[in-house]
């Protein structure tokens, strides 16, 4: 018996990175100027999304996180934010929109490559 936790897959460590990259992404334009709440309720629940990652153990918590980064692009692009992705001009929020945008489409992306490789994403012809 081992005193270390079971080690992560790759996808999974990407699914975290990618979480966090989006949180910091948020940070960036709230420093830069853009308006939003002193702690932005998007920052906290991609966060806790990687925290829920953390623990090997629990397979769900990459649905968890799937869900996080989805929600996180709806609401980008369902509040306008988008926008920022074209306005170099606001050099903090410009860049800021970029590592959110990315960190959480990397996240999502990678988050369902995780959860196919949690729960034996084998295919069904190679098993027949």
């Amino acid at each position: 018996m081992g005193t270390h936790a079971p080690a992560t897959s790759p996808a999974r460590i990407a699914t975290i990175a990618g979480l966090l990259v989006g949180a910091g992404g948020l940070l960036v334009q709230k420093v830069g100027g853009m308006t939003m709440p002193a702690v932005p309720p998007g920052m906290i629940i991609l966060i806790v999304a990687a925290g829920l990652l953390l623990n090997p153990r629990w397979r769900w918590a990459g649905f968890v996180a799937i869900l996080a980064g989805l929600a996180e692009l709806a609401g980008f692009f369902g509040s306008g934010a988008a926008e920022w992705l074209l306005r170099p001009d606001e050099l903090g929020v410009f860049a800021g929109s970029w590592l959110r945008v990315a960190g959480v489409a990397t996240a999502v992306v990678a988050g369902v490559l995780a959860v196919r490789a949690a729960y034996g994403g084998r295919s069904r012809t190679a098993a027949a």
